[in-house]
């Protein structure tokens, strides 16, 4: 069994914020595996969640800085290896547009993966971290990720989050190294 969490807050006021890119990707990523997902709100999971076969797709009903109860109950339930679970998030400490795949490491003062990595005891699961930064970042990160993207930004995002697909598509395929060799033929592009 295989699990992708992205990481973004519930409701219609956190829409196309950058805090909800990991929602973005996941909305993409359920699109191109469509034809193969069922969908269903698990309170159990506090999570809406698409599967098919051995594959979750996981948009946790939760507030980002409580995506460990979501990482928790799948734990409880399911019981996957970490490396079986891939958290897809934002980072103000990329530049906006960029990705990054590790197989383990720090929140990096993150607060959705602090809760994950408090939840499962360890920081030894894959994350994708994609960009939201700017050059200058302000003060109030807080409320520069809760923000809505800006007009260039928006027009970017789909594609972005059409790259994190590809790298979350490899991962599920053919596991962690073919999708970081798939994330560097991609920035060699760029």
């Amino acid at each position: 069994m295989k699990f992708i969490i992205g990481i973004g807050n519930p409701g219609k006021k956190y829409e196309h914020t950058r805090h909800n890119i990991g929602f973005v990707s996941m909305d993409v990523l359920i699109k191109h595996l469509s034809g193969s997902l069922s969908w269903k709100e698990t309170s159990e999971l506090k999570a809406e969640v698409h599967a098919a076969d051995d594959i979750f797709l996981v948009k946790p009903s939760t507030f980002v800085n409580h995506t460990g109860e979501v990482l928790k109950a799948i734990e409880g339930k399911y019981h996957p290896g970490l490396k079986d679970i891939l958290v897809v998030c934002d980072d103000v400490n990329l530049r906006f547009g960029k990705l990054r795949l590790r197989d383990s490491g720090s929140a990096g003062g993150h607060h959705g993966l602090e809760s994950a990595i408090e939840a499962l005891g360890s920081e030894d699961f894959p994350r994708l971290r994609i960009g939201v930064g700017t050059e200058e970042l302000p003060k109030d990160l807080e409320g520069f990720v809760l923000e809505k993207f800006s007009g260039e930004e928006s027009k970017k995002v789909g594609a972005i989050s059409e790259k994190a697909v590809l790298i979350c598509e490899s991962w599920i395929k053919e596991g962690f190294q073919a999708a970081q060799g798939r994330l560097s033929q991609l920035q060699s592009k760029e």
